[in-house]
């Protein structure tokens, strides 16, 4: 079996409304709305890949002092699984640009049920929405 480990973001402003994107011209999830953040690449932590991923896709610099570990969800398919880390993040240095020229919204976790997302994100929304 295949093991991805993956290292996701809420990245929460001040109105407790937490960023997502929407993924286009991928071949995975094309056209679904995610968190930001990606795939861990061998000998990083999931802090540092995370911090990497957000620095690649956002322009912001995050620290590993200013997120947090909130829950995770597992996702099996066949021969492959997939662990899905989410974080939190109240700070951060920079203007969010969306690197990857991906629509970006603001959205109130109680309202992500209206966006299409994969599957197993449904739980870490779940989770998400009852900490914010």
């Amino acid at each position: 079996m295949k093991r991805r480990l993956i290292a996701l973001l809420a990245l929460i402003n001040e109105k407790n409304e937490v960023l997502i994107s929407l993924r286009k011209n991928k071949e995975e999830y094309n056209g679904y709305w995610e968190y930001p953040g990606g795939k861990i690449e061998s000998g990083e932590t999931l802090e540092q890949g995370l911090v990497r991923e957000i620095r690649e896709e956002l322009n912001i610099a995050i620290t590993k002092t200013c997120i947090a570990p909130l829950t995770f969800a597992v996702d099996e398919e066949e021969m492959n699984e997939t662990i899905l880390f989410l974080y939190v993040c109240r700070k951060w240095d920079g203007s969010i640009t969306s690197l990857l020229n991906q629509k970006i919204e603001w959205v109130k976790p109680i309202d992500l049920v209206q966006y299409q997302m994969p599957r197993s994100n449904l739980f870490l929304n779940s989770i998400l929405r009852d900490f914010i």
